[in-house]
């Protein structure tokens, strides 16, 4: 499987998130959407930018990813 496309929960909000589109804030490693949020509290203005924005798994897609493993 394309590690790139590799589904894992966050730990944080639990939902899934492709592997690769995790980032690190804070010694934290969060999806897009803790990252965003965690990002905009620490720096007190909202996220500007669209590199977080994109296709996002679902948890059947996360599901069906670890019945086939």
């Amino acid at each position: 499987m394309d590690e790139m496309r590799l589904i894992w929960l966050c730990k944080y909000c639990g939902k899934p998130e492709y592997f690769g589109k995790f980032r690190w804030l804070s010694a934290k490693m969060l999806c897009r959407k803790c990252y965003k949020a965690e990002w905009e509290a620490e720096n007190k203005k909202p996220y500007v930018w669209d590199d977080l924005d994109g296709e996002v798994p679902t948890m059947e897609e996360f599901k069906k990813q670890e019945e086939r493993e």
